[in-house]
């Protein structure tokens, strides 16, 4: 019963780690949802213009729909599939800042 009980408490954390990012950012997949919390990141340390890397950061988020946050993931974590790499970005993304704000600058 135990075991049972364990079994299930792992489901439902990892259904609820691969739902919310879908959900709290309104997205249909990890890879926009990670899109859409990178920009914020991005936006939010351009203390320069503010304003110009958002709407820049929105438009091209909207023309690649995940795309581009797919080929970074997938050259980040290889072996996962996108969607997952997705995922545990997104959540990097908003567990420690920072560092990700960090790791982007190395890519750019």
């Amino acid at each position: 019963m135990m075991l049972k009980n364990l079994i299930l408490l792992v489901v439902i954390v990892a259904v609820a780690a691969f739902a919310y990012p879908l959900v709290g950012e309104g997205t249909t997949s990890s890879c926009d949802a990670l899109e859409r919390v990178t920009v914020r990141v991005v936006s939010a340390r351009d203390k320069d213009d503010r304003g110009s890397s958002l709407l820049l950061g929105n438009l091209l988020q909207g023309l690649s729909r995940g795309q581009f946050a797919a080929v970074a993931a997938k050259d980040r974590y290889p072996s996962l599939p996108p969607a997952v790499a997705c995922t545990v970005l997104y959540w990097q993304a908003v567990v420690d800042t920072d560092d990700f704000a960090k790791d982007i600058g190395k890519v750019q």
